[in-house]
């Protein structure tokens, strides 16, 4: 949450000195929105669900079926909407190198719910929500220069 909060004053002080956001800036906004609260939520998920008396080995599964109906429509469609957002810019290598441990998150969630080849615990829940921090910090360090120009 202190990361979409910071983000947040960044924009705002963007506007604050006449700027208005591009469309590109309108989708960096809502990236550093929709990955913030992806990542609190991720992190809540399985403390939340152990509380409410679930067996431990469900907790683990629910949180990484959860966790995939968020992460994989989100992983297949930014691509789409950045281009969209910003049609003559190239994906970087770093989208491509992100969108990689983001298949290999959505890989390791998907062996939790199965049970198969690791038995379920926290550890994929775990690398999905650094997943989702790592990204955001990245888009945030690459893009946070477009909102000093106005």
């Amino acid at each position: 949450m202190a990361f979409l909060g910071f983000s947040t004053i960044v924009v705002v002080l963007h506007q604050g000195t006449g700027g208005r956001l591009s469309p590109f800036q309108v989708l960096i906004t809502k990236l550093f929105t929709e990955l913030g609260l992806m990542a609190t939520a991720f992190a809540m998920l399985a403390p939340t669900l152990s509380i409410s008396g679930i067996r431990e080995d469900l907790v683990w599964r629910v949180s990484s079926g959860i966790m995939l109906l968020v992460l994989v429509p989100w992983l297949v469609t930014y691509p789409s909407r950045r281009k969209a957002a910003a049609p003559d810019q190239k994906w970087p290598i770093r989208g491509y190198v992100l969108n990689i441990l983001g298949t290999l998150a959505v890989f390791a969630l998907g062996a939790n719910i199965v049970g198969s080849p690791i038995n379920p615990g926290p550890a994929p829940l775990a690398f999905a929500t650094v997943f989702v921090l790592s990204y955001a910090s990245v888009s945030f360090f690459w893009t946070y220069a477009l909102f000093l120009k106005n």
